[in-house]
């Protein structure tokens, strides 16, 4: 049930350079935010902005390469949403001591940061934020859980169309992992999403006794092919 929402909001989408932004736009309607952010993390551990709705998710974008510390960097730290429903009224000014006043001087009262995630490991996080107080509830986390999936399947699959790595998606993308890339290619060989794709590389792995890099790489270089049989 989960596969198939996620598949829808991505048709919805569309396709081209700015589906990314109609997601987010998307989300920001059904989520009753007021703005919604896309970051990826590099090998570096560093942050590069993908998509943002409004001036302000910008800005908080922004702030958080800019100073490395704020929800988004915890969420891809941790693996796990990083939910403040209310930046003044907690410890988020011990946690992020140059990012809180950054963004509640700009209007943000409320921000949840969703990682994007295939299997272990972390691409980046989707961001959401409020300029009133107030919580996600519970199916609202789960649905902005969902479209983070959605923005990950969008991402391998532009990798995948892109004439070189990282032609459409920056300097984050550049820096990434063999292992993103050669995802976004199995995606296409077996039709399937990214978690799937990723526990056929993984699965591949283990049957042959051999590191996630090294299939990978023979992914990427057309040496090898997952097919359906023993993937």
């Amino acid at each position: 049930m989960r596969k198939q929402r996620v598949r829808h909001l991505m048709q919805a989408a569309g396709g081209g350079t700015d589906s990314l932004l109609r997601l987010c736009t998307s989300a920001v309607s059904s989520l009753d935010v007021d703005g919604i952010g896309l970051s990826m993390t590099n090998g570096s551990g560093s942050n590069t902005k993908v998509a943002a709705t409004d001036q302000v998710s910008d800005r908080i974008e922004d702030l958080q390469v800019l100073l490395g510390q704020g929800p988004c960097v915890d969420a891809v730290t941790t693996g796990a949403p990083v939910l403040v429903a209310d930046l003044v009224g907690s410890d988020a000014g011990t946690r992020w001591p140059m990012f809180t006043p950054a963004v509640t001087a700009i209007g943000v009262r409320a921000s949840f940061s969703v990682p994007l995630i295939v299997g272990h490991l972390r691409l980046g996080a989707m961001d959401l934020y409020r300029a009133d107080a107030g919580p996600l509830n519970p199916p609202q986390v789960a649905e902005a859980e969902d479209y983070a999936s959605a923005a990950v399947n969008m991402l391998l699959e532009r990798q995948q169309d892109a004439p070189t790595p990282a032609a459409d998606l920056g300097p984050a993308w550049a820096a990434s992992s063999s292992v993103y890339q050669a995802t976004g290619m199995v995606m296409v060989q077996l039709d399937i999403d990214a978690e799937g794709a990723f526990a056929a590389l993984r699965a591949r792995a283990y049957q042959e006794g051999r590191t996630l890099a090294e299939v990978s790489a023979d992914v990427l270089d057309r040496r090898l092919r997952l097919v359906d049989e023993g993937a």
